[in-house]
């Protein structure tokens, strides 16, 4: 199993920037209401802001929810592997020469 020491897959590594660029996207949607509207940037957020948090927000869920699937295929298996070790069987089925007495 995993300890909590293991390096995090890319997936979960993935997750961090595009939070943040959620999170900047809605801090700037909150600075566009007290800005000027007439700059370019409030006139971006306003034609475009909804369908920006939309692909942000589906793009976390998306990559969250894949890196936990992974995360626990990978666990699944070490555990599987971990289990067929100690049972002093190879993936064939063939008993080891170090697991007889």
């Amino acid at each position: 199993m995993r300890g909590p020491g293991s390096k995090p897959s890319l997936l979960f590594q993935l997750i961090i920037p595009a939070t943040a660029v959620f999170c900047v996207t809605i801090l700037s949607l909150i600075a566009v209401v007290f800005s000027d509207p007439r700059a370019p940037v409030a006139q971006f957020l306003n034609r475009h802001g909804n369908a920006l948090l939309i692909a942000e927000f589906v793009t976390v869920i998306v990559l969250s929810l894949l890196a936990m699937v992974l995360d626990r295929r990978q666990t699944l298996r070490e555990q599987r592997k971990t289990q067929s070790s100690e049972s002093g069987t190879d993936r064939d089925g063939e008993t080891r020469c170090d697991s007889l007495p």
